[in-house]
């Protein structure tokens, strides 16, 4: 029953107009974000940080570049929480969620297929900015270096690195999917779950980091951190303040972080289900 169901999920997400509207926003943000650093690196010259900008232009380093736009710190973080909001918040405006639990599918059942059915779409957040940007920057590849780098590419790390983060999108998913079902709101599921992203994530962590001590800590250890350790952006963070060299946040090590993205995620699910156990879908 449980493949059913995922199977019946699936075909209702890709009918949906959101997911290609998605998929058309990443793959049109990273067409956008290559061509302007192309430009960029045309009209400057002799400068060193052009020389750097340059490598993130050219394979196999672009193709890194490309995977990371969708990754769950990033663009694809914001994209997975709107579409998981629209995805379940919706399911109860249209009481769709009566038809199916009235024909005899079990609640927890029915809600981790729909949970389930998140995944293919975040896979295709991730391998859509790959291609595309792959693509782009094989034309700029051969335009700069006079050749594209075929041999240079690690082609089982970049599929290590597609699946790695599609996997760091599942905790913004969570956190989206366990707000629709505790407040039956697309409006607030979507509201909230940017409002953590953007304004807790995105600069909360910032000012606790300032504050140092254990307090420094957290940062690492919420879901963009987790991220950052899991995809490798580095071990450690130097904050410069007013010009001189502060604190510096260490991150943890991938293995553990890819543990903590899951325990976020089973996390969430996990209280969506029983809040969802238990609600009253009448009236």
């Amino acid at each position: 029953m449980f493949w059913n169901m995922f199977v019946v999920e699936n075909q209702k997400l890709f009918k949906r107009a959101i997911v290609w509207v998605e998929l058309a926003v990443v793959g049109v943000a990273i067409l956008a974000v290559n061509l302007m650093m192309f430009v960029i690196t045309r009209v400057e010259t002799g400068n060193p940080m052009i020389d750097m900008l340059e490598e993130t232009l050219v394979w196999p380093g672009a193709l890194t570049q490309a995977a990371g736009l969708a990754s769950g710190a990033s663009l694809g973080g914001i994209l997975i929480i709107i579409l998981t909001g629209a995805a379940m918040a919706q399911e109860y405006t249209w009481r769709t969620l009566q038809l199916w639990l009235s024909r005899g599918v079990p609640r927890s059942l029915f809600l981790t297929a729909k949970f389930a059915a998140l995944l293919l779409p975040a896979l295709l957040l991730v391998v859509v900015p790959l291609v595309l940007g792959g693509l782009v920057t094989a034309v700029f590849s051969q335009i700069i270096l006079g050749e594209i780098p075929f041999a240079a590419v690690e082609w089982g790390n970049v599929f290590l690195l597609t699946l790695a983060t599609a996997y760091s999108l599942l905790p913004y998913a969570g956190l989206a999917f366990f707000l629709a079902v505790a407040t039956r709101s697309t409006m607030i599921t979507i509201g909230g779950g940017l409002a953590y992203t953007l304004l807790i994530e995105g600069l909360a962590v910032q000012i606790l980091a300032l504050a140092g001590g254990s307090l420094a800590a957290i940062g690492k250890y919420v879901p963009a951190g987790l991220v950052q350790s899991m995809l490798g952006v580095g071990s450690a963070v130097n904050l410069e303040i007013d010009g001189q060299m502060g604190l510096t946040v260490q991150y943890l090590e991938p293995g553990a972080a890819a543990v903590g993205i899951a325990l976020y995620t089973i996390a969430f699910v996990a209280l969506s289900v029983l809040i969802f156990r238990r609600q009253d879908l009448g009236g």
